[in-house]
């Protein structure tokens, strides 16, 4: 599922992983581009208040989930090596490739199908003990051009 997050959830998020990014060392911030850090500076909510205790491991501080995301990026883009990124993108096309095969499954046109037939059948067994004439469709009787002609001469002649 795909999850739009809006301007002021940026903002803070960008707020929280500057306060983070205090912790790096001066040689790994250097490895982020300078134009990504200033987009964060002049994006970032200065009301937000957001502080990062070094001595908890991340997962057990208040930290959002666009933050975490933005810092994962971080990471693979510009802290991972080679091998760390292969990993990630091969992690990354099995949970996809997962994704794709539980929606195939959930929306397949088979099993759509079916539901709404066994949803048909339930609703016509409800209506058939409740049905009333307004409820029923007449097929009308095809002619074929004699019998046409013949029931014309017979109403014509009032033989009917």
């Amino acid at each position: 599922m795909i999850t739009i997050y809006t301007n002021e959830e940026y903002s803070k998020s960008y707020t929280e992983l500057l306060e983070i990014l205090k912790y790096f060392s001066k040689s790994d911030l250097i490895k982020i581009p300078q134009n990504i850090l200033k987009r964060y500076i002049k994006d970032r909510d200065i009301n937000h208040n957001f502080s990062y205790n070094p001595k908890l491991d991340i997962d057990k501080q208040n930290i959002s989930k666009l933050t975490q995301i933005l810092l994962a990026n971080l990471y693979i883009k510009y802290f991972a090596d080679e091998n760390e990124r292969q990993c990630i993108e091969n992690k990354d096309l099995e949970e996809l490739a997962e994704l794709e095969k539980k929606n195939q499954e959930e929306y397949n046109i088979e099993t759509i199908f079916n539901q709404r037939k066994e949803k048909s059948i339930i609703d016509a067994s409800i209506n058939n003990s409740t049905t009333d004439i307004t409820s029923l469709t007449v097929i009308p009787d095809k002619e074929n051009i004699f019998k046409r002609i013949f029931n014309k001469i017979k109403h014509i002649l009032k033989l009917t």
